[in-house]
């Protein structure tokens, strides 16, 4: 009779392999007898077996220990540091420590002699295995290389230096990863992509694979701009380094991730959210950089102008109601409903935010963190923090009618709430809430002002020079002009020089529209939900539009004409009122 691999028999004679089972099972077995990994993914494949019944019974049939997990185990910077993640993941092994018989080594197949001798003879003593779960060790190899990466303050200071930057943009042979005896060089490589990230201001870093190299891209004022390439050949090595620094499975290459991870750089502490998506040249890794201690801007800070500043703070702080900010991703949202949290007195007044994620970590805040793994929704949050005795809740985004049903009962009974909706202007805000089936008189009653924004780049104060406007920009702009004899008759641009790379442009600014809820506007909505409607009722009631904040910024000197445009390509804008043709300081 045809015998099994001996953690077969054991599996048998435990009754976890009933002959039901066993049969269907019976030539795959024998064929891989020798193979413990292969066995083990017919049995998982199979639901037979889970993978820890399985190690524990090959654990058995070797006579070796065994161990479900390795959470507790404790971390040792002499193995990371002596032995390359990729020999360690290569053959799922990784040493546990030192005990008087030698060094006990977690493995998941004692059968692959390989790294069991090569480790012996590394550290010059016996090696004791030990049988663990395949991705009970992988998990503990992550916590190992990660928290070595983390302790490396060393590597970080050495980051202030120009020869490091220097070396990435000189990078030319992909021998120099691909042939490394340890990790440092992809270490080295990824801290100084960050670091130079930080140092210009970029709010995300672009990993883009392409057919002959990869590029590293850095979004910074809104813009994406190509900075260096890495060898094609040391695309999988960058993005596994990425990976193990943000808990992601290496292995798993065909599907997305999300992750974060923690660095320091310079003095400062930042968070960096990275998510994965494959790709038909290979992994794309997006990493968001989050500064932990920055300092939060204040409204007029952010470029709010006295026209609706004044009017804004009046609606903060109320004491029941809901107030929307409104705009695409990236638009400064959420940099907006923390800068009108902090005009509010967290001290005598009960703050609790709902986030996805918690972007900035505040003391004197409740912060929540949407998890939808494991059921908390923003609807979920939301309907708890109610129960939390709060005065004002600030929900990260009012995505579906749920969040938004709970919002409004939340203000009925006098709770003031902060919350972003994804509209392209305040009025069409109002008729996203009733499509959302919000009764229009809930939100007539309930909702206090929409803020719509978008952010426009400043222009460089180094590169700053003035330029006589075309009459074509005056008139598309519809700029009177008294307006323009008042500012000398001349508007500015940014020429561009080394402290903006050429662009003419350093750091971003918001543009406004704020609809306040009058009297007028509530009884519109009872009426009709038309946005259009909405928004010419507004404009007689003299809101000002985003072009129209623009070019007040564009007349003061902020910004250039074509930042404007850019964001308003659709706005149909009424010239300024002569009363209004001048503009008035930020």
């Amino acid at each position: 009779m045809t015998s099994y691999h001996p953690a077969i028999e054991h599996l048998q004679e435990n009754g976890a392999l009933p002959p039901a089972v066993l049969k269907p099972l019976h030539e795959q077995l024998v064929a891989y007898r020798q193979q413990p990994e292969a066995l083990r993914e017919v049995l998982i494949k199979h639901k037979a077996v889970s993978e820890v019944v399985f190690q524990k019974a090959l654990a058995q049939s070797c006579d070796l220990p065994f161990r479900e997990s390795l959470e507790n185990q404790s971390l040792s910077a002499e193995f990371t540091k002596r032995i390359p993640i990729r020999y360690a993941k290569r053959f799922s092994c990784m040493p546990l420590g030192r005990s008087e018989g030698g060094l006990e080594v977690a493995i998941d197949d004692p059968g692959r002699l390989e790294p069991l001798e090569e480790l012996a003879r590394v550290f010059q003593c016996p090696v004791l295995p030990v049988v663990v779960p395949r991705q009970a060790v992988l998990d503990f190899i992550n916590r190992a290389y990660d928290q070595e990466n983390r302790l490396s303050e060393e590597a970080v200071e050495q980051l202030d230096s120009e020869e490091r930057i220097d070396g990435i943009s000189g990078l030319e042979e992909p021998e120099d990863l691909l042939d490394a005896t340890d990790e440092e060089p992809v270490k080295r490589l990824v801290n100084s992509l960050l670091w130079q990230a930080v140092k210009e201001g970029a709010s995300d870093v672009h990993v883009d694979p392409a057919p002959q190299e990869t590029h590293i891209r850095y979004r910074i004022d809104g813009v994406l701009h190509r900075v260096t390439q890495v060898p094609r050949a040391a695309h999988v090595t960058v993005v596994n380094r990425i990976k193990v620094m943000s808990r992601l499975d290496i292995a798993q290459k065909s599907m997305p991730q999300d992750g974060q991870t923690m660095v320091v750089i310079a003095g400062k502490k930042i968070d960096i959210r990275v998510s994965t998506v494959p790709t038909v040249h290979g992994e794309k890794v997006v990493m968001r950089l989050l500064q932990r201690n920055e300092k939060l801007l204040s409204l007029p800070e952010l470029g709010m102008s006295k026209r609706l500043l004044v009017p804004f703070r009046e609606m903060i702080h109320s004491h029941g109601g809901i107030i929307l900010v409104t705009g695409p991703t990236g638009s400064g949202k959420t940099t907006t409903l923390y800068a009108a949290l902090s005009e509010i007195d967290h001290t005598s007044r009960n703050v609790i935010t709902i986030e996805e994620p918690v972007e900035y970590k505040r003391p004197g805040y409740s912060q929540i963190e949407v998890n939808h793994r494991i059921g908390l929704t923003f609807a979920n949050a939301l309907r708890s923090v109610l129960r939390q005795d709060p005065d004002v809740v600030m929900v990260g985004e009012m995505r579906d009618a749920e969040t938004a049903q709970i919002a409004i009962q939340a203000a009925l009974t006098g709770h003031l709430v902060f919350s972003t909706v994804h509209t392209n202007n305040a009025p069409a805000t109002i008729t996203r809430l009733i499509d959302m089936s919000i009764e229009p008189f809930l939100v007539s009653s309930t909702i206090i002002g929409v803020l719509a924004q978008r952010l426009v780049r400043r222009i460089c104060p180094s590169c700053k020079e003035g330029y006589v406007p075309h009459p074509e920009q005056v008139r598309e702009l519809r700029i009177s002009e008294k307006a323009l004899k008042q500012v000398g008759g001349q508007l500015y641009r940014g020429a561009g020089c080394d402290a903006c790379r050429g662009t003419g442009y350093r750091g971003r600014i918001g543009v406004h529209e704020l609809l306040p809820m009058s009297d007028g506007i509530k009884q519109l909505i009872l009426e009709t939900s038309d946005s259009n409607s909405i928004r010419r009722a507004a404009l007689q009631e003299g809101m000002i539009t985003l072009r129209r904040d623009g070019i007040y910024k564009v007349l003061l000197g902020l910004t250039t004409v074509e930042e404007i445009l850019s964001i308003t390509s659709q706005e149909r804008s009424a010239s300024l009122p002569a009363s209004s043709a001048s503009p008035t300081p930020h």
